[in-house]
């Protein structure tokens, strides 16, 4: 079939599916997201107004959505930037936005059909500007209450005096990596290696912490920052009392694991990247999660409808398919004792 004939799909489920839905490959999925950044022109007389709520166009899909910033603006001349000002006519920059509906994205030079979107002035319905997705995963600000009846209360027994009592500097180890990589089977292991060679340590699991201190949550990507902030604090709060932390969380995103590095402090946060192709996780696949993502009926799953930033400079790195659970636990616990 092709332009401009007509076609009738018939699918073998009976599936609700609506106008500016997507069908698309299992192994190439378009990212489903409400906030992302992209190059935009303006092309209306009428500058922009970052408290409208604009219309946007993309493929068949429309939805109202706010611009947050200017990131910056582009001097079309030099090409360089210029200071991030809203944007007027014919000129160009770099925003970022929300919608109010998620929509199915690929960055514009990966795929210019899923890539391109226009803005419409929800009064007058002119087109006042076009965009290009661009690749960045934009993550929301860590939220913070601030308040004048709010003090830090010291202890009369330090971190270093527990730390000295017990003979052992406390340490985080923040394992991440995809579903089904091992990150939990390796934190267990860790944590019996550590506590029978007689160290104080403790497991933080993420699903563990999903039924309980986080079960308000869900899996957006505001929800995801906060889960990994509130682990992040528990961690920290262990590490104050002397115990040594074996955090397993597929935690995604490089900024979200850097804001947990800072909680819990450079000195005492250990980055280890649990390493495993997404074929060999798919085919462990213990908890069939990857089988209902495939099929829809897990959304913003990592690795196939959402995706993973696998750590730049990790302080250590097994990789599970080719190494054993003995050989990495050895691998941990030589480091922690190095350090």
């Amino acid at each position: 079939a092709y332009p401009p004939m007509s076609v009738t799909l018939t699918l073998e489920d009976e599936i609700d599916i609506n106008r500016g839905d997507m069908l698309a490959k299992p192994n190439n999925l378009p990212l489903q997201q409400s906030k992302f950044e992209a190059l935009m022109v303006w092309m209306s007389d009428s500058p922009m107004n970052l408290k409208t709520r604009y219309l946007v166009r993309h493929t068949t899909r429309e939805t109202k959505a706010l611009i947050n910033e200017v990131v910056y603006k582009i001097d079309v001349n030099t090409l360089g930037r210029v200071e991030a000002t809203p944007l007027g006519l014919n000129e160009v920059g770099r925003v970022a936005l929300t919608s109010m509906h998620p929509l199915f994205l690929d960055p514009y030079r990966s795929n210019r059909a899923t890539g391109n979107f226009l803005l419409i002035d929800p009064e007058s319905f002119q087109t006042v500007a076009a965009g290009m997705v661009i690749e960045r995963q934009v993550q929301p600000p860590l939220a913070k209450v601030e308040s004048e009846n709010l003090h830090t209360e010291g202890s009369l027994v330090s971190r270093e005096a527990r730390e000295a009592k017990l003979g052992e500097k406390a340490y985080t180890v923040w394992c991440t990596g995809l579903s089904g990589a091992g990150k939990s089977t390796i934190a267990r292991a860790v944590e019996h290696a550590l506590f029978e060679d007689g160290k104080m340590v403790y497991r933080l699991d993420g699903d563990n912490l999903r039924q309980g201190l986080n079960r308000d949550l869900g899996f957006s990507t505001k929800d995801r920052s906060e889960n990994i902030r509130r682990a992040a604090e528990v961690a920290k709060l262990f590490n104050e009392a002397g115990v040594t932390v074996i955090c397993s969380f597929i935690s995604p995103f490089e900024s979200d694991r850097a804001a947990a590095r800072e909680i819990i402090g450079a000195e005492r946060f250990v980055e280890l990247y649990v390493s495993a192709p997404l074929e060999v996780c798919e085919g462990r696949d213990p908890h069939g999660l990857y089988r209902k993502a495939r099929v829809g009926e897990i959304s913003e799953f990592t690795g196939v409808s959402a995706p993973y930033q696998p750590p730049r400079a990790p302080h250590l790195t097994v990789d599970t398919a080719t190494q054993s659970v003995l050989e990495s636990v050895a691998l941990v616990t030589s480091y922690l004792k190095s350090r």
